[in-house]
């Protein structure tokens, strides 16, 4: 059971639910799962990216940067 926004308002609600608790709008089986999961997915390249800049491109920066200097 995890936290998504609703489609529809745009604040948090289960993923489970039928209808969003606030608005009372219904969801189709599974789209807030669905959902969910397609947020997960972006949030993980972002954090991929991150990751190769923080480790990959400053390594190489700072190995530059003694060559420029003399």
């Amino acid at each position: 059971m995890g936290l998504t926004r609703s489609f529809c308002c745009r604040r948090l609600c289960f993923t489970n639910v039928a209808s969003c608790p606030h608005c009372g709008k219904a969801f189709q089986p599974g789209a807030l799962d669905e959902k969910a999961a397609h947020e997960d997915r972006a949030f993980d390249q972002k954090s991929h990216v991150l990751f190769l800049v923080a480790f990959l491109v400053l390594p190489v920066v700072l190995f530059f940067i003694p060559f420029t200097t003399t």
